[in-house]
């Protein structure tokens, strides 16, 4: 481990960035609408059903308690890149960025799918 990300990871232990969501829930709608625009309406669904997923991206859409993922549904769903956009974006490690969103995934999914206004 280089002392960046020594001193990253420190950052984040002291900032409790592992369980701040400033601004990653923002960005991982934004990332949702993107993949809904590029790939259509049920793009992150077929995603998932193509890493063998869907059942699981399923029972998120049915039901907030069925979360959270682990970090290799995150990465076989979300891609390096994106989550390196997502630490960028906020200003924390990618360990940070992982963590929050194998919680928080499931939840945005769920909401998503039950939101009044469509995203």
């Amino acid at each position: 481990m280089s002392i960046t990300d020594s001193a990253t990871k420190l950052g984040d232990f002291l900032t409790g960035a592992r369980y701040d969501h400033s601004g990653l829930v923002s960005a991982i709608h934004e990332y949702l609408d993107g993949v809904k625009r590029e790939y259509g309406l049920n793009g992150f669904a077929e995603r998932a059903a193509a890493a063998g997923y869907d059942d699981i991206v399923a029972r998120w859409k049915a039901d907030d308690t069925a979360g959270p993922m682990t970090e290799e549904m995150l990465r076989a769903l979300v891609a390096q890149p994106d989550l390196d956009r997502f630490a960028e974006q906020t200003g924390l490690s990618e360990s940070a960025v992982v963590t929050i969103l194998a919680r928080q995934l499931p939840i945005v999914i769920y909401k998503r799918a039950h939101a009044v206004e469509p995203h």
